[in-house]
């Protein structure tokens, strides 16, 4: 082989190397995003189970980092904060910032047989990305399912709409 076809071997394998951290990159934001998503499930599903299991309504709040129990400053006089449910909606190692758009309301409140009381829609999203994740709370039983959300995020206080919560749809 001579000099130039080394030098363009090298710097083929060397373009190629480059190729799996830049589409890297966007994976991590993508599985950071979807981690927060179920994060923001189970953080429900988990303040169902303590009602349930304690048989006594509770509430918890939700901000920014994840679900706490709510300040005792703020708690309505007839009902105490779900016990045990610090969780965080990412984790400290994590590559970029997810954000929380939601109209839930600051404390959200369950019955003794785990049903929540409180209706509305939660978007994650990824400053580098543009798929944007959600969560819908619908009552009049508080399921919540989990989706995409389609359309631009309304900015300076507008509506969130959970018809643009769209089920992932499974490929085959």
């Amino acid at each position: 082989m001579s000099l130039i076809e080394q030098l363009t071997v090298v710097s083929l394998v060397g373009i190629l190397a480059s190729i799996p951290i830049v589409t890297g990159r966007s994976d991590r934001d993508q599985l950071q995003l979807d981690a927060s998503a179920r994060r923001l499930q189970i953080g429900l599903d988990r303040a169902r189970g303590i009602a349930r299991r304690e048989q006594r309504a509770c509430v918890i709040s939700l901000s920014e980092e994840g679900f706490m129990a709510p300040d005792e400053g703020i708690l309505p006089a007839s009902l105490p904060a779900c016990t045990g449910i610090g969780m965080s909606l990412q984790e400290d190692f994590e590559q970029g910032p997810v954000v929380l758009n939601t109209n839930l309301p600051p404390l959200l409140r369950f019955t003794a047989n785990g049903l929540l009381l409180d209706g509305g829609i939660a978007v994650l999203s990824h400053q580098r990305l543009a798929k944007a994740r959600c969560l819908v709370v619908s009552l009049p039983l508080g399921v919540s399912r989990i989706g995409s959300y389609q359309g631009p995020l309304p900015s300076d206080g507008g509506r969130l709409l959970s018809s643009r919560c769209l089920p992932d749809v499974a490929s085959s």
